[in-house]
């Protein structure tokens, strides 16, 4: 009988656990997470000049 990659290994908590548990390489998991860190730092400076621009139109 066929076992699912990574049953049985807390699963039941959500998509990343599985995921990590079917053996997914490190590095892939690093670049992600170093991609989602720099997609956060650009929105957020694009925010905070977003709102500086329009504290000055406004005034």
């Amino acid at each position: 009988m066929y076992k699912v990659p990574g049953a049985g290994v807390g699963v039941a908590g959500g998509g990343v656990g599985a995921l990590a548990a079917t053996g997914a390489d490190v590095g892939w998991w690093l670049a992600v997470g170093v991609i989602l860190l720099v997609l956060g730092t650009i929105a957020v400076i694009a925010g905070y000049r977003r709102t500086k621009r329009l504290g000055k139109a406004g005034s």
